[in-house]
C-alpha cells in the first residue's frame, strides 16, 4: 500500500474513534492517546481513577488492575496539566506499592522448595494484573514504560526488566506470564512479546541478544498474521528497534484494517492508528 493509502486509512480511523465512546479503559486509554493531536479530552479517563490511585478494566467495575493503570498514565502522559499530574501521582504511588507475590519471601521460599514446576527465579518480580497475584508480562512491561515515558526515577524499573529478561520463551519472544510449565515450554505471543520489547529497549546493551531473538520471533510470527491487535503492537516494536521487517508489517497492518474496518473493537482501531503514525507511536515521551 501507498504512503496516501496508509494516510487515508488512519484519517478514517481518527474519524470514527471521534464518534464512539470507551466502555473499557483500555478503549479509552488508547483512542486518547491516538486523538491526543485532534482534541481529545482526558478529563473522562482522569474521572475513571479509583480513590487509590489505580484503574480498573471498566470505570468503577472490577479489582485495580496494574496494567490499565500503566495504560492510562500513558495515555494521559501528553496533557501535562495540573489535574493530569495529580492524577499520576496518585496513580505511581499505587503502582510504587503494588508487588507481584513471589517478592514476598515466604512465596520465593514456596517456589525455590515445593512449586518447582512453574520455572523461573522468584528473586525477579515485577507487576501483576492485579494485587494478590504474581507478576505477568504485560502489566511489567506497561509499567516500565509508564515509568519512563513520565521521566520518573524508581527502584522498581530494573528488577522488573529482569524478571521480562528470566521469563522469555526459549524459542525467543514472551507468553503472557511464565515462559515454561510442567517442563513443557509455552509459546510466544506477538502481543505480549511486542510490549516487553517495547520496555527493554532502552536497555538495549544489556538485553541485546534477548532483544535481536524476539524481534526475530515477531517479524517470522507476524508475516501471514491477520490481526491487526497483535500487527500494531508489531509495527511499533519492530519500527521503535529499527528492524528492517518494519515496513513489512505495517502494510499489512493497513490491508488488514482496511479489509476489517467496520467490524474492529475500539481498542484495536487505535492501536492501528498508532501503529500507522509516521513513525509509528513507541510509548514514549509525547512529541506534540
Amino acid at each position: 500500500m501507498s504512503v496516501q493509502s496508509c494516510v487515508t486509512i488512519r484519517s478514517q480511523i481518527l474519524q470514527r474513534l471521534t464518534a464512539i465512546s470507551g466502555n473499557g479503559i483500555e478503549d479509552m486509554a488508547l483512542s486518547l492517546l491516538a486523538l491526543r493531536k485532534d482534541g481529545a479530552d482526558p478529563r473522562h479517563l482522569l474521572g475513571a481513577q479509583h480513590r487509590c490511585g489505580a484503574w480498573s478494566a471498566h470505570p468503577g467495575i472490577g479489582p485495580p488492575s496494574a496494567f490499565h493503570t500503566a495504560l492510562a498514565l500513558l495515555a494521559i502522559q501528553p496533557f501535562q496539566t495540573v489535574s493530569a499530574k495529580q492524577t499520576a501521582d496518585r496513580a505511581f504511588e499505587w503502582l510504587s506499592e503494588l508487588r507481584g507475590l513471589e517478592s514476598h519471601w515466604l512465596w520465593q521460599w514456596k517456589f525455590r522448595l515445593f512449586d518447582t514446576q512453574v520455572r523461573f527465579d522468584p528473586a525477579k518480580s515485577g507487576w501483576p494484573w492485579v494485587p494478590g497475584t504474581v507478576s505477568w508480562v504485560g502489566p511489567t512491561a506497561l509499567s516500565i514504560l509508564a515509568f519512563r515515558a513520565w521521566h520518573r526515577d524508581s527502584p522498581r524499573t530494573a528488577p522488573a526488566a529482569a524478571m521480562l529478561a528470566d521469563r522469555a520463551c526459549p524459542q525467543g519472544g514472551w507468553n503472557a506470564g511464565n515462559a515454561v510449565v510442567f517442563g513443557v515450554d509455552l509459546d510466544p505471543h506477538p502481543d505480549f512479546t511486542a510490549m516487553a520489547v517495547l520496555a527493554l529497549s532502552d536497555a538495549r546493551p544489556t538485553y541485546e541478544n534477548l532483544l535481536r531473538e524476539a524481534l526475530g520471533y515477531l517479524a517470522i510470527r507476524i508475516e501471514k498474521s491477520s490481526s491487526a491487535y497483535s500487527l500494531a503492537w508489531a509495527v511499533m516494536a519492530l519500527s521503535a528497534n529499527g528492524h528492517g521487517d518494519a515496513g513489512h508489517a505495517k502494510s499489512q497492518l493497513e490491508r488488514c484494517t482496511a479489509a476489517r474496518f467496520e467490524r474492529l473493537p475500539q481498542r484495536v482501531l487505535a492501536l492501528a492508528a498508532l501503529a500507522l503514525e509516521d513513525p509509528p507511536y513507541a510509548f514514549q515521551e509525547a512529541r506534540l
